[in-house]
C-alpha cells in the first residue's frame, strides 16, 4: 500500500490516486485555519494505513508550532518538499536511479516513515 510521499510523488503500484499537490496544500492550510479537521482531510483524500499515520504527523507538527508565523513556515516546508518530490527532475529528494529518497523526506518534514 501507499505512503503519503508515494501519493503526493506519484510513484504508485497499486491503484491508490496520486494527491493534487495543489489541492494538498490548500487542504492542510486550512486545517491550521481550524476551517477543517483532521476526520475530513482523512476521508476526502481517502487515507489509509500509513497515510494516516503520515498525514496525523503532520497535523502534530502544525499543531505544535505556536503563533500563525510558525505554522505558517512549517506548512511552507510541507510545500517545498513536496513540490520537490512530486518534479521527478529533482535530485535533492531523488535517488540516481529516480525514486524518492523517502528517509531525506521523512528527515525534512520531521515525520516517521
Amino acid at each position: 500500500m501507499a505512503d503519503l510521499i508515494d501519493r503526493i510523488s506519484g510513484e504508485l503500484e497499486d491503484k491508490t490516486r496520486k494527491i493534487n499537490l495543489h489541492r494538498f496544500m490548500a487542504i492542510e492550510r486550512l486545517y491550521a485555519m481550524g476551517e477543517w479537521t483532521r476526520t475530513e482531510i482523512a476521508v476526502e483524500l481517502d487515507f489509509q494505513g500509513a497515510e494516516l499515520t503520515q498525514a496525523t504527523q503532520l497535523a502534530d507538527k502544525i499543531d505544535a508550532q505556536t503563533g500563525l508565523a510558525n505554522k505558517t513556515i512549517y506548512i511552507a516546508r510541507v510545500e517545498s518538499v513536496s513540490m520537490c518530490i512530486e518534479d521527478h527532475e529533482d535530485r535533492f529528494y531523488h535517488d540516481v536511479d529516480g525514486m524518492v529518497n523517502k528517509t531525506k523526506v521523512y528527515e525534512d518534514l520531521q515525520i516517521q516513515g
